[in-house]
C-alpha cells in the first residue's frame, strides 16, 4: 500500500488519515498544532518495513472540525476499529505521546508497544522559561498575529531556549513555521478534548506494556520532570536523551527511526 489517503467518518465528522507500507501496524500521533508533515522523514523510512498509519487529530491537517465533545484516544480507537487492527504499536510526539499512554491504559489488549517522544504530564512543575514564552505566544495568537505566534512556537519547540535559528537548516525552520501557522489557523475555534479519567498521572502503574521515551537534552524541564514520574511508575520503561529540543522527528529523524526499529522488532 503506497501513500493512500483516507477519511474516516465519525458522527458526521471526517477524520483524515494516511496509510503507507506493509507489515506490523504502527500509528504515528502528532504533537499540538502539527499535521502529518511533522513525520515526513520518519514515515518514509519506517514504511519500508512496517504499515505506517498517520492520523490528523481534530483541528489539524485535513481533518474537519466541529464543536462536539471528543477525546483523542476515542478518535484513535475509532480509527483502529475501522481498520480492523487487533494490535498496534503507538508512536506519539508530545501530546501524541500522552494520547498513546491514554489509549494503552484504556485499551491494553489493543496495544503492543508504546514509543513516546518529548512527552509530558499534566500537573508537573513547569519550566518558568516555558511559562513566559507561552504568555507571549498566547498574546500574539489572541491578537491575531499568527506570524509572530508561529515564530514563538518554533523557538520554543523546534529550536529550544539555547539554540538560534541558524543552528538548523533553513528548510526545516521554514517548514516547521509553515506547519505551525497552518494548524494555528485550523484551530481558531479549538475545543479541548476530554482526557482519560482517572488521569494518566495516577494510572501509569496499570501499564504492563513496554514504553520507550526519547527526550531532547535542550527541551524544557516539564519533560524531564515527567520522565522522573515515568521511571518511578512504569514497570517496563526505557529512556534515551539525545542532543536536540522537543521536535525530534524533525531534528533527528534517522536516529529516531533506528531506535523505533530496534524497539519494535
Amino acid at each position: 500500500m503506497k501513500n493512500d489517503k483516507f477519511f474516516l467518518e465519525k458522527n458526521g465528522l471526517k477524520l483524515h488519515y494516511k496509510i503507507n507500507g506493509e507489515g506490523k501496524p504502527i500509528i504515528l500521533l502528532n504533537s499540538a498544532f502539527a499535521d502529518l508533515r511533522i513525520w515526513s522523514k520518519v514515515e518514509e523510512s519506517l514504511s519500508q518495513k512496517y504499515k505506517v498509519i498517520q492520523l490528523d487529530f481534530r483541528y489539524s491537517g485535513e481533518t474537519e472540525q466541529d464543536d462536539s465533545e471528543y477525546s483523542l484516544f476515542g478518535d484513535l480507537d475509532c480509527l483502529i476499529n475501522e481498520l480492523e487492527l487487533s494490535k498496534v504499536n503507538l508512536i506519539g510526539l508530545s501530546a501524541g505521546g500522552h494520547t498513546a499512554l491514554e489509549y494503552a491504559i484504556k485499551y491494553p489488549s489493543k496495544v503492543d508497544k508504546i514509543f513516546i517522544i518529548s512527552t509530558g504530564l499534566f500537573g508537573v512543575d513547569e519550566d518558568q522559561k516555558k511559562v513566559e514564552r507561552m504568555k507571549s505566544f498566547q498574546l500574539a495568537l489572541y491578537s491575531g498575529d499568527v506570524e509572530e505566534a508561529s515564530r514563538i512556537w518554533t523557538k520554543m519547540w523546534l529550536l529550544g531556549e539555547n539554540r538560534e535559528e541558524d543552528s538548523l537548516s533553513s528548510d526545516k525552520v521554514v517548514l516547521f513555521k509553515e506547519i505551525t501557522k497552518h494548524n494555528l489557523l485550523n484551530g481558531v475555534n479549538y475545543k479541548m478534548p476530554k482526557f482519560l479519567e482517572p488521569p494518566v498521572n495516577v494510572s501509569l502503574g496499570e501499564l504492563e506494556k513496554e514504553v520507550f521515551h526519547m527526550i531532547g537534552s535542550l527541551d524544557y524541564n516539564d519533560v524531564f520532570n515527567s520522565s522522573e514520574i515515568f521511571r518511578e511508575n512504569i514497570k517496563n520503561y526505557q529512556e534515551l536523551k539525545v542532543n536536540c529540543a522537543h521536535i525530534i522527528p524533525f531534528d533527528l529523524p534517522e536516529l529516531l527511526v533506528e531506535r523505533v526499529i530496534n524497539f519494535i522488532k
